[in-house]
């Protein structure tokens, strides 16, 4: 039932509580005719100007503009009505007489139906028109000629055959009142065949009091222009109860229309009503007036003629839609067949959709389950049924198999748990640990995604992966990340340690060749042999390491500091951290391996984005650069993260040390870092306040080859040329300083003359005024490298080159080693033993004098 509101409901009760008043006083009129004509003339009154107010209240309510428009021009006409009956009162009650016909007042009752009809007009504006064809044209002629039809029956005829004057005013007033609702009625319907969508919301309301006033004005027409009209008679009647159902209708019309659209999407209907609707009129029409023909006691020709044009009409409509049905009829059964058809191909395409996804599904080496919400299986593939069926079926589920069997304990409450937030819509992923088929312990990785159906989701879909492999591959991984991480710093310690180790074995075998006491010499050869030792097992650490220190070069920091931050900036733009970038204007540079100095960087880097996103609010990171004096460079890394406790700051440099979770770092980064730097003679070190985030400074020398280093001064280098002794003479190249006494005094007390710098440099400067039987270089020294001497060498002194011998402490180099191999150089591993040194040196001597 459709709900009207309470304003509707009070008007509508009192339409039809006047309705049923005025039936009452028609039903049973007073004796004095004056009276039964006051009580019409008010009747009319009341109703028009009650039909006009809630037509323009109602006018008032409507959304669209053209349900506004209709009803503002229906309570116009109504308000027409109603000026036409003020008129007409006029004359019954003030003059005492009836109006004569026609008069004024009816213009104003006639204003009612041309407002009806410009109403209708306004209704359909703006909607679309059908394009023409023959069934509408038929439609169409039929509704006008049974609307002419019934004018000129029940108007035109009765005047043919009266034998009263009528005059040319009255006559056309006659067929105004005749054919004024008629035309409504018309319009409606014409409106109806042209129109695909027609909003009959209004239409339908206003069809019983426009039916009304057709009935009423055919029969007043008639009588008026006989002047037999009487008032207060019945067909009053029909004008009260057409202007009540206007106002019926106005009241109803604003909640129909909004009943109509939240009934069905499409408010307009279809013009398939109105076609019947004509065929009805047109019929209804022609058989009434054969009905009245017959009737009659001669027969009318015009009768006749009129009822067997109306029926070709209706003859030729009824025949027209029976062709249209077989064609209509024919093309439905095409478009079925095509339909069947294209249904046929959509379910073969369907099943092999179907197909090669199950295909799809059981090539997938994971296991590919669908679950419900009790966790059983509704659906898997090959992979998940070795999982489902190594267990049996859950009787008490009626034989379904539950999906997550295959675990126990702690894993399968971790899966119900994630089962229950997948049912809620979460896409979750997570590892359990479980039993192989083999019996081993495993690691799988499980995605529990949820499957919607119509707003809801009825099932999961869950794919299992054996990542058991994977995870002992990682673990292998970062196990081999710590040692090749081992190695680099056991390489950097081992070759640390033969320079000394080479400098107590030699000063032992120098004492060694004194007359010392037993005691004495016991105790030097114990630190002969120890030294010794030492070398041995740095050599085997060098062995495990295989790794030693690259060629250095200026490098620019800020280039380095770009070049790293590009190789991030993307990934800290994703996790919404900002980088600084403050680089010292000076350009500063440091003597340094670039690639080292990039990857202590990276680190640095990687560690601050760890820190910052374990926190919310402002995340930043500031790289600086600077000059730091005369000698050095810093570079400086800064974040805004959760800072270092303090109890931990010391310790956050030693090798395998981390506060990452397990599996999550090998602790390596920053102890890399601190051996880079001070691999380079630099330092690293941290400012950190907890809350406040931490800052990391690097210190890099400008130029390493000017660094001071605490051991005693250099042994003086003569100013002049020794004068020839017969002495075998040696040239000694090495950076520590240490080494370099104990090399001199070794080889001064077996007789040698021998003169020791510590740059090759200085090398070159002696050997233009002084010639050596063997030059003896060390291969990594600060400055001029090993390789870069015997680079000029060979191009100054290319005679001096077979007279060369490398030492060294660290073979498994690549860059050391290639030296060695390429050059063909003697070479001796520090910490070496002095008396093979004499004898190498001996022998390259020798051989030097066989070959010129």
């Amino acid at each position: 039932m459709m709900p009207l509101s309470r304003r509707a409901r009070v008007l509508v009760s009192i339409a039809g509580v006047s309705l049923l008043a005025m039936v009452l006083l028609y039903a049973f009129p007073a004796t004095a005719q004056r009276t039964v004509v006051l009580i019409s003339d008010l009747s009319r009154t009341w109703a028009a100007a009650f039909a006009a107010y809630t037509c323009f209240a109602s006018s008032r309510r409507p959304t669209t503009s053209e349900q506004r428009r209709t009803w503002r021009w229906i309570g116009a006409g109504c308000a027409s009505f109603f000026a036409g009956q003020l008129l007409w009162n006029y004359y019954a009650m003030v003059r005492g007489t009836p109006p004569p016909y026609p008069s004024p007042a009816d213009v104003g009752f006639l204003g009612v139906y041309a407002c009806l009809i410009v109403g209708v007009i306004m209704l359909v504006r703006g909607q679309p028109t059908r394009r023409g064809d023959p069934e509408l044209f038929l439609d169409a002629a039929l509704v006008t000629f049974a609307v002419g039809a019934l004018a000129y029956e029940y108007l035109v005829a009765p005047l043919r055959s009266g034998a009263a004057p009528v005059s040319l005013l009255g006559l056309l007033t006659s067929i105004g009142w005749s054919i004024g609702a008629v035309a409504v009625l018309w319009m409606i319907l014409i409106q109806m065949l042209h129109r695909p969508a027609f909003p009959a919301a209004t239409a339908a309301l206003l069809l019983p009091s426009v039916i009304a006033f057709t009935v009423g004005n055919q029969v007043y027409a008639v009588v008026a222009l006989r002047g037999t009209y009487r008032a207060g008679g019945p067909l009053d009647l029909t004008w009260d109860a057409g202007l009540l159902l206007i106002a019926a209708a106005a009241a109803i019309a604003p909640d129909y229309a909004l009943h109509l659209q939240r009934g069905r999407s499409t408010g307009p209907e279809t013009s398939t009503a109105a076609r019947f609707v004509a065929l009805v009129v047109g019929l209804a029409a022609m058989t009434g007036m054969a009905i009245i023909a017959m009737l009659q006691p001669s027969p009318r020709p015009d009768a006749a003629v009129i009822i067997g044009v109306g029926m070709a009409i209706v003859a030729a409509r009824v025949l027209y839609s029976l062709g249209v049905s077989r064609r209509y009829a024919q093309i439905l059964e095409e478009e079925v067949a095509n339909q069947t058809r294209s249904l046929m191909s959509s379910l073969g395409a369907t099943a092999s959709a179907e197909r090669n996804l199950r295909l799809l599904m059981e090539a997938v080496p994971d296991a590919i389950t669908v679950v419900d919400r009790n966790g059983y299986l509704l659906d898997e593939n090959t992979a998940g049924r070795t999982f489902v069926n190594a267990f049996p079926a859950d009787p008490g589920a009626g034989g379904k198999r539950a999906a997550f069997a295959w675990l126990e304990g702690t894993a399968s409450r971790i899966v119900r748990e994630n089962l229950a937030a997948a049912f809620d819509g979460e896409l979750r992923r997570f590892e359990v640990p479980f039993q192989r088929p083999d019996g081993s312990e495993g690691t799988s990785h499980v995605l529990l995604a949820p499957v919607r159906e119509a707003g809801r989701i009825p099932k999961v879909l869950a794919l299992v992966r054996d990542i058991t492999d994977q995870r002992r591959a990682q673990t292998q991984l970062q196990q081999a990340e710590k040692l090749a991480a081992l190695g680099q710093l056991v390489s950097g310690v081992a070759h640390e340690i033969n320079n000394p180790a080479a400098i107590i074995s030699g000063f032992a075998q120098t004492l060694l060749l004194d007359q010392l006491a037993p005691e004495q010499r016991e105790t030097v050869q114990m630190m002969y042999d120890e030294a010794t030792r030492i070398g041995r097992i740095t050599s085997n650490l060098l062995a495990f390491a295989r790794a030693g220190s690259k060629e250095r070069t200026l490098v620019e920091l800020n280039e380095i500091v770009r070049r790293t931050y590009a190789l991030r900036s993307y990934h800290l733009t994703t996790l919404n951290i900002t980088v600084n970038l403050d680089l010292d204007d000076a350009n500063p540079r440091a003597w340094a391996n670039g690639s080292e100095v990039q990857q202590m960087l990276l680190n640095l880097l990687i560690n601050a984005e760890q820190a910052l996103t374990t926190m919310s609010g402002r995340r930043a990171i500031t790289i600086r650069t600077a000059i730091a004096g005369e000698e050095g460079v810093w570079l400086q890394v800064a974040d805004t993260g959760p800072g270092i406790p303090a109890d931990i700051q010391e310790k956050i440099f030693d090798p395998f040390f981390t506060t990452k979770p397990e599996g999550a770092g090998t602790g390596l980064g920053l102890s890399i870092c601190y051996g880079i730097a001070h691999d380079h003679g630099g330092r690293i070190s941290v400012h950190s306040v907890p809350g406040q985030g931490a800052t990391f400074t690097i210190a890099l020398p400008r130029d390493a080859r000017t660094r001071q280093r605490t051991m005693p001064p250099p042994a003086p280098v003569p100013a002049e040329a020794r004068k020839p002794d017969g002495k075998l003479s040696v040239l000694l190249i090495d950076d520590e300083e240490g080494l370099r006494r104990a090399v001199v005094n070794y080889l001064k007390r077996r007789g040698m003359h021998i003169i020791a710098v510590e740059d090759g440099g200085d090398a070159l400067r002696v050997l233009r005024r002084e010639h050596f039987d063997v030059i003896v270089s060390d291969v990594r020294m600060p400055g001029m490298s090993g390789g870069e001497f015997l680079e000029r060498l060979r191009r100054e002194y290319p005679a001096m080159v077979n007279r060369l011998i490398f030492t060294t402490g660290d073979t498994f180099a690549a860059d050391t080693s290639t030296l060695l191999r390429d050059s063909g150089v003697p070479s001796l591993v520090k910490p070496y033993d002095f008396s093979k040194l004499e004898t190498v040196v001996r022998e390259v001597a020798e051989s030097a004098k066989t070959s010129t």
